[in-house]
């Protein structure tokens, strides 16, 4: 696969949805393999990687009919561990291969949506930033 890549994916479901438990064992949700399988369907034709990557994810707000952002929301954090799983075996291996992480909302559009640019993560680059931060 070359990157970087632009996906568009579907208005991802809240964790507090993503996961069942019944009898003590957790599980991944009906609404949540929908949602896995909607992407995966998707991009079928992708082969994902072994080197390590940075995302850029962007959420898009459902529109409401006047053209306006729905107040209905979800937090940024809530919607991201459905985004990362159904990326795994698409775009990468694992998500441990996800080394930079960077998430906002987006223009909003009808139906919601995400946006994930996906890129190769370069260490290089990161280094010089922790040493201009002073992290090092």
């Amino acid at each position: 696969m070359k990157l970087p890549i632009n996906l568009s994916l579907p208005y991802p479901i809240s964790v507090n949805n993503y996961y069942r438990t019944y009898r003590n064992i957790q599980t991944i949700s009906k609404e949540g393999k929908l949602f896995k399988s909607k992407v995966s369907g998707d991009y079928k034709d992708l082969q994902p990687i072994s080197d390590s990557v940075r995302l850029k994810i962007l959420i898009h707000p459902k529109q409401n009919k006047d053209g306006s952002a729905s107040k209905m929301l979800i937090d940024l954090d809530n919607g991201l561990k459905c985004i990362l799983d159904s990326l795994q075996g698409i775009v990468y291996n694992d998500d441990k291969q996800v080394k930079s992480l960077t998430i906002d909302y987006g223009a909003c559009k009808l139906g919601g949506g995400v946006t994930v640019i996906v890129d190769y993560f370069n260490q290089h680059e990161c280094v010089l930033i922790s040493k201009q931060l002073n992290c090092s």
